[in-house]
């Protein structure tokens, strides 16, 4: 069996990318930056370290919203760049497996197709895998078992919640909210409470270093923003009470985003 496959997971805000041959996972974030309105000027990571910050003659933006292609031809040609930088050169005649939502349309599930078979990179096959089946079996679960198995997968801009059993999906769910939802509860709280403001990345990175649903933790971080009262840059320390009423935001966000 050849060793010339990829399995590929799309999403709002990561890309990864799962080579057999060399049995590594790329991980990159799924962000572009365009120049001129068309020119590509950067992708991944050093697009995503634009966001927030760019110029105007610079935009940000990523390619995939709620889990579809929103960005055809800037999503395919960033894939197609990804994968021969690291991959060398390898992909032309390989196999392309794609993890895609389940509750989409059959026009979103062909774009998802196309953007590898209508590619330069010549595909062998381009095979699409529903994905609470895909995070299943990388989780290591026996799908084939007569047992059911809930899997829920928070992405920035959807969540998914599926129950798996026998090979297949008995029940799936496909709700449009997410992470960034989160993010952006959270900079309405600095906001109000705080009176600055702050950007989406700074709250995400709030929410990674300081949220948790444990207590102990007794971390602190300092955030930067924009004073609303006298407009200008000022700096503040969020130290272990804000830990609970960040607890208090996250359970309100999942609880009652929908």
């Amino acid at each position: 069996m050849s060793n010339n496959i990829y399995g590929i997971d799309l999403g709002t805000s990561n890309m990864k990318v799962y080579c057999k041959a060399t049995g590594k996972i790329l991980n990159e974030k799924n962000t572009i930056a365009i120049i001129n309105k068309n020119q590509m000027y950067a992708y991944g990571d050093a697009a995503y370290a634009m966001y927030e910050k760019a110029p105007e003659q610079i935009q940000v933006s990523f390619p995939i919203i709620c889990g579809v292609i929103a960005d055809f031809n800037n999503m395919q040609t960033m894939i197609q760049e990804f994968l021969e930088k690291h991959a060398k050169g390898k992909t032309r005649g390989a196999e392309f497996i794609v993890a895609v939502p389940t509750d989409i349309t059959e026009v979103e599930k062909k774009a998802f197709f196309d953007i590898f078979y209508k590619s330069k990179m010549k595909p062998k096959s381009v095979l699409l895998c529903e994905k609470p089946l895909a995070d299943a079996v990388g989780l290591g679960l026996d799908v084939n078992e007569p047992t059911g198995a809930m899997i829920v997968d928070i992405g920035a801009d959807t969540t998914e919640i599926s129950v798996i059993s026998l090979g297949g999906l008995v029940l799936s769910d496909l709700l449009h909210f997410g992470g960034n939802r989160i993010d952006d509860s959270i900079s309405s709280y600095i906001k109000k409470n705080f009176n600055l403001v702050i950007g989406r990345k700074t709250a995400k990175t709030l929410k990674e270093e300081l949220g948790s649903g444990t207590p102990g933790m007794e971390k602190s971080m300092v955030i930067v923003g924009r004073d609303v009262v006298v407009c200008r840059l000022r700096w503040r320390l969020l130290q272990k009470s804000f830990m609970l009423q960040l607890r208090i935001i996250l359970i309100l966000s999942v609880t009652l985003l929908k």
